[in-house]
């Protein structure tokens, strides 16, 4: 038959003609034809597999392979550090990456690729008459849907880049017909938008048991509640920064019209409440929680809801989640322990840096800059009184001990903290997740010389000194099914909030974030007894808004993207709520950490571990420098060249 192609990006060299004949060459020994493949169902249910093959893993951040793709989303932010050399974060951080970096070409080319087969999936099922009717409908539903998520994914790290159209081109198409220019943001979104809402029509509510991770409508009203926040938000809603990034033809790519701006915040809250109405509302998704010795257990609630292995129907957090089996990701989060039984030894190659350490709060919720939080600051090697605890440190409402009685291995300022931070982080003294087979625990030390220090494990210790724990397995270090969790609840209910503050409505916005903070046992903020206080303004909603939002999802991928499309990612000094006071530079500038390379108590000297470089053509990444070459159509993002 004739062999008609979703040409998936601006040339056939780039794709190629087997941009969608890719999927019958990934079955060894068989060699299928469009023909035949959508007129059997098996094969054409195994062609939608394959389009959702790539929705990312990102719990993989390591490597970057087609399928479980890697990323620089965490070790990339001033969150966390990779201190494997050879890691794209050290490329990218140290301001080494170019047009023509490899690994910018990736993403570009794989969710093309996966726009691509969403495509010719669309146009091809209804061929499928083994498959009722409403199967079809609703498999051509969710290829829809994951195809407006593939532009999404390239918007939020590209700009707006190009839609494809609908129509399927033949492979004798003149050149000229697929040299394509950007779309502008609005045309950009609202094609997203339009394609999540005609997919959320043909779609159950949710899915469950062995149908998890398939598009359901509650994803699509999510991802399109997002996708109008990233819209109404700074970096793409008035920019002046991108006023000249323009096409050839004059049209303006990233919209400049000020008496347009606050409609765009206004379209992202009506999309965020008509999601509460239709699933928050009416118990559809919850915040999860689980019962503890005295009420909510809120180290235990956040660990389950956030750690990837509890994806059970029982979690109506989850809406937007990869089902995997992730050895790699287990791997970076567990400490060296050495000596220990490989169940519970890993190559703590991923380190939490001492700004994201105080981004939590104390265990009231005051950030540890107030008056109020009672938390004292060092400088130098601290003394005595700065370290060590004289009894277990378990957290409330929990039977967790965070950290067992001991004279110098832990830090004073490790307790009475937000339980997010014993559950994101793991510090040196703390104890691990899960005892030995004898029932006995492990308390895990960072130090030089110790059990999962630089002395015993090289290049797998932290070189910051602390640890990601957030997601680590507590049922040993390669054992157990994850999700790759991309949207949950808890994102919504702080994008849902960020957009009333943007609207006037300060008590709502507010009330969403103490629905987030009561889940771990925090203050609420408020003018009553017993609540925090906040000033009813926009600036002051902000910061609680934002740096909730940093603390509830850190290392869940989110960072990277948010403190850019704020556009304080360049912030020179430190305002005390998105980057600490003492931090200089936004995603630049020193990180910070404990002096790995030295015992007790001189680890405890908090210490610059890198240097690192961001420039405001860092805000997004560039368009691939082959792509810019071979479409003289296509215009390149802020500060990026394409003579590197």
């Amino acid at each position: 038959m004739k062999n008609i192609l979703k040409i998936g990006i601006l040339t056939l060299s780039l794709l190629g003609l087997s941009s969608c004949n890719d999927f019958f060459d990934s079955i060894p020994g068989q060699s299928y034809d469009m023909t035949e493949t959508f007129s059997n169902r098996s094969k054409t249910m195994d062609f939608l597999n394959n389009t959702y093959s790539y929705v990312s893993n990102e719990n993989s951040e390591r490597y970057l392979i087609p399928g479980n793709q890697g990323s620089p989303w965490t070790g990339g932010t001033i969150e966390a550090d990779f201190t494997w050399s050879w890691h794209i974060t050290n490329e990218w951080t140290t301001g080494k990456t170019y047009a023509s970096s490899g690994w910018i070409n990736y993403f570009f080319i794989e969710y093309y690729k996966g726009i691509a087969k969403a495509s010719t999936f669309i146009q091809n099922v209804d061929q499928c008459k083994e498959a009722s009717e409403g199967e079809r409908t609703v498999w051509k539903a969710q290829a829809r849907a994951l195809r407006a998520i593939y532009y999404f994914m390239i918007f939020r790290s590209y700009g707006p880049a190009i839609l494809l159209g609908e129509e399927p081109l033949s492979v004798e198409t003149p050149l000229a017909d697929l040299l394509k220019e950007r779309s502008s943001v609005d045309e950009y979104i609202a094609y997203i938008v339009e394609e999540l809402d005609r997919a959320a029509q043909d779609l159950p509510t949710k899915y469950n048991g062995t149908n998890l991770g398939r598009i359901d409508r509650g994803t699509c009203k999510a991802m399109k509640a997002t996708a109008l926040l990233y819209a109404a938000s700074p970096l793409f809603n008035c920019n002046p920064d991108y006023a000249d990034i323009k096409n050839a033809d004059g049209k303006q790519l990233f919209p400049q019209d000020k008496s347009q701006e606050q409609a765009k915040w206004e379209a992202a809250r009506s999309a965020y409440k008509d999601f509460f109405d239709e699933f928050v509302d009416k118990g559809v998704y919850k915040l999860y929680t689980t019962a503890g010795t005295g009420g909510v257990d809120y180290y235990e609630s956040f660990r389950r809801a956030t750690c990837g292995m509890n994806y059970d129907d029982t979690n109506l957090e989850q809406i937007f989640v990869r089902v995997v089996d992730e050895g790699n990701d287990n791997y970076e989060l567990v400490p060296y322990h050495a000596g220990e039984a490989s169940d519970l030894k890993g190559g703590m190659g991923l380190g939490a840096t001492q700004e994201i350490v105080d981004l939590f709060f104390t265990d009231k919720g005051y950030r540890i800059e107030d008056t109020e939080s009672g938390y004292k600051e060092y400088t130098g090697v601290p003394t005595a009184d700065f370290y060590g605890a004289t009894a277990d440190y378990t957290n409330p409402n929990s039977s967790i001990v965070c950290f067992e009685k001991n004279t110098n291995k832990t830090l004073k300022q490790w307790a009475n903290r937000d339980p997010r931070f014993y559950v994101s982080i793991t510090f040196n003294g703390s104890r691990w997740l899960r005892p030995r087979s004898d029932g006995s625990w492990i308390t895990t030390e960072l130090n030089k010389g110790g059990n999962s220090g630089i002395d015993k494990a090289s290049w797998d210790s932290p070189y910051t000194g602390y640890g990601v724990r957030k997601r680590a397995p507590i049922n040993g270090t390669w054992s157990g099914k994850h999700v790759s969790i991309l949207l949950r609840l808890a994102d919504v209910y702080l994008g849902y909030a960020e957009t009333l503050s943007a609207c006037g409505e300060y008590d709502k916005a507010l009330g969403l974030v103490n629905n987030i903070r009561e889940r771990v046992g925090l203050m609420p903020y408020g003018s009553g007894t017993g609540q925090i206080a906040c000033p009813a303004n926009r600036t002051d909603v902000d910061k609680r808004v934002r740096r909730e939002r940093l603390v509830e999802l850190a290392f869940e991928r989110k960072h990277f993207f948010d403190v850019r499309r704020w556009k304080v990612a360049d912030m020179s000094i430190g305002d005390g709520w998105i980057y600490p006071t003492y931090h200089k530079g936004g995603e630049g500038g020193e990180i910070h950490g404990m002096n790995n390379n030295a015992n007790l108590p001189q680890f405890f000297e908090k210490v610059a571990t890198e240097l690192r470089i961001f420039e405001k053509k860092h805000y997004l990444f560039p368009i691939p420098d082959q792509d810019i070459r071979r479409n003289p159509k296509m215009v390149q993002n802020y500060g990026w060249s394409s003579v590197d």
